[in-house]
């Protein structure tokens, strides 16, 4: 008897996706970066410059993930834009508590501790979004992977 052939443990289609999340990332963090700073060098507190980057990041961010990174356009504005803006508020809320800490306590540069901060924010938020946001609702039908694009 043969042994079972090995299993593979790397699964492309989660590993594209995240590469469209990474990408559409990037642009939320142009987006939002650029409007931080340009509110710090403004004299706008860094907290606020924040909060305000967070909208063309934020809308740029559900727009794109909602109809290229998770193929989710069919599903109601109501829900996943609901579920979208909770898990931006957190990412938002998680972002700011690290970001004074680093100002405040690790005595990082305000631009440089918002870059290093954006790195655990996006990684943690993919997955929710994946599975929450804009995954299947339970009773749904799985359906098969959107094709490449």
């Amino acid at each position: 008897m043969e042994p079972a052939p090995p299993q593979r443990s790397f699964d492309a289609a989660l590993v594209r996706q995240f590469v469209k999340y990474g990408v559409v990332g990037a642009s939320n963090t142009a987006l939002t970066v650029a409007t931080y700073s340009i509110g710090v060098w403004i004299g706008v507190p860094y907290l606020i410059s924040l909060l305000v980057g967070y909208i063309p990041g934020g809308l740029n961010s559900y727009l794109l993930n909602r109809h290229w990174t998770f193929d989710a356009g069919h599903l109601a504005h109501s829900r996943s834009g609901t579920r979208f803006a909770i898990v931006q508020s957190c990412a938002i809320l998680a972002n700011l508590g690290l970001l004074y800490l680093m100002v405040h306590h690790l005595h990082v540069e305000k631009i440089a501790a918002e870059v290093i901060v954006i790195v655990p924010v996006v990684a943690i938020t993919f997955f929710i979004n994946r599975t929450w946001t804009f995954g299947p609702r339970a009773g749904d039908p799985i359906a098969s992977p959107p094709a490449a694009r």
